[in-house]
């Protein structure tokens, strides 16, 4: 009797799939706007529903195995809903490998054990006592608990970065849908691919270093030797290198170690042949007309104390953690779907609610992974609560990098290595790719030359 019933469940199971399967060939043979409308009816409670309903869900899926269009129903309660319709369409492939090990490098996780009991928070959710490390351990979250939300938020800011990333190029990709390809003679091998059409393509050189909380340096405080580094989170150097319209444009921002303190950023501008001091309060606001903000980039970027954060519990999805491809690569009908190997990673759901009244998301719900705190999946809702943006991000493995291993190997980082940002009630895209990428040593007088502003209206050196 057992053995008939759970015969009986599998065939309508079968069953189902092959519905779905029929059914979606059709709505995509025929046209994408049953899916965009689909797109435009989830909810953040859509998304915490699916959170709940295959929260136990085991993966019916080996890694080795490539799964395909006719698989989908097996990739559902591993993909959140929003995202998991870019992928289902007809062609698609994703290549399933073992779940791997991330760990932080061991000087970070010493630190984690050493302080991460003494960190408390002020009557604002500023850190009070954080020295290096992870500030919270993941074992202290509880649902029960209502500052746990803000305690994943500030692991997320303070996850391992060594001293941070550089990019000799990144890339970013403004897409949208077409009938001919996206591709691009003047980018990596790859990252461009499938449909769509290209806008905009724009060349960056990048790199953040951390002042403070280093947890290699506790002979210096866990601070970087360099005057007034105490009183400095990171900064930031950005030089535009294509298009021409924008190229020579060099920007540097600065992150203060009090979260309460805004960040100051400066601009180079040649057509002005002068630095200029900008504004950073309108971290908001798209950034050069693409579908990420400043506060967008790498799940949250912004200041902590600026939100409020709510812990939703744990959730395995599947997420590009170890990439196979030196940048990542994207393909699918509009050529925005990430294209690499994925695996079932174990992830913490927080979601981000802007206190600011002003702000264009009511909110956001962001899926980390729980080993790195990379973010894998982001979700943000627009001020009636529909999902308008959804972000993928690509990650991959310092130790198994082939490119520029000097500056990679040795550093155990889970390398932010791209990422697809997609406007599903606009229906367009912005791709990123870091190209020529590590998280390489640094040293005082190459820090000071990156960032002495004198020198920005010479270029980077």
């Amino acid at each position: 009797m057992r053995r008939a019933l759970t015969q009986a469940g599998t065939a309508g199971r079968k069953r189902s799939t092959a519905v779905f399967v029929l059914l979606s060939a059709c709505l995509w043979a025929g046209s994408d706007l049953v899916a965009d409308e689909r797109l435009h009816t989830i909810s953040k409670d859509t998304v915490l529903q699916w959170v709940n309903q295959y929260q136990d869900a085991t993966p019916e899926f080996q890694p080795g195995q490539t799964l395909t269009f006719e698989d989908l129903e097996k990739v559902r309660p591993f993909l959140p809903p929003g995202f998991f319709d870019e992928v289902a369409f007809p062609g698609v492939t994703i290549e399933i490998a073992s779940t791997g090990d991330y760990a932080p490098h061991p000087v970070y996780r010493a630190a984690t054990e050493r302080f991460a009991g003494q960190t408390r928070f002020t009557a604002d959710g500023a850190l009070e006592g954080y020295v290096a490390g992870q500030p919270f351990l993941n074992d202290s979250l509880d649902l029960k608990d209502p500052t746990a939300g803000l305690k994943v938020a500030w692991n997320l800011n303070f996850r391992w970065q060594h001293y941070g990333q550089r990019a000799e190029k990144y890339y970013m990709a403004l897409i949208r849908p077409g009938a001919g390809q996206a591709g691009s003679n003047t980018v990596p091998e790859g990252f461009i691919g499938g449909g769509g059409e290209l806008d905009r393509l724009m060349v960056v050189r990048f790199q953040r270093v951390y002042f403070s909380h280093l947890a290699m340096l506790p002979d210096n405080n866990y601070t970087l030797p360099a005057p007034g580094a105490a009183e400095v989170e990171y900064k930031e150097y950005d030089e535009f290198i294509e298009p021409y319209d924008v190229r020579g444009q060099r920007f540097v921002v600065q992150r203060a170690r009090d979260p309460h303190l805004t960040d100051q950023a400066w601009a180079y501008v040649p057509a002005m042949r002068k630095v200029r001091r900008l504004s950073t309060e309108e971290r908001a606001d798209s950034f050069l007309g693409t579908e990420i903000t400043y506060d967008d980039f790498l799940g949250y970027s912004g200041r902590i104390v600026e939100q409020d954060w709510t812990f939703h519990g744990w959730k395995d999805v599947l997420h590009i953690m170890n990439s196979r491809h030196p940048h990542a690569h994207f393909s699918g009908p509009r050529g925005w779907v990430p294209n690499d190997r994925w695996e079932v990673r174990r992830c913490i759901v927080l979601e981000q609610t802007p206190k600011a009244p002003n702000h264009p998301y009511s909110s956001k719900l962001l899926f980390l992974d729980a080993q790195t705190y990379r973010a894998t999946t982001v979700l943000a809702f627009d001020r009636e609560g529909k999902l308008w943006r959804v972000w993928n991000y690509q990650n991959s493995w310092s130790e198994d990098a082939k490119e520029k291993p000097e500056g990679n190997h040795g550093t155990f980082v889970a390398r932010f290595l791209g990422l697809t940002g997609i406007d599903v009630q606009n229906q367009r895209a912005t791709l990123v790719t870091m190209g020529e990428m590590d998280y390489p040593q640094v040293t005082v007088e190459e820090v000071e030359e990156l960032y002495n502003l004198n020198r920005l209206t010479e270029g980077r050196r």
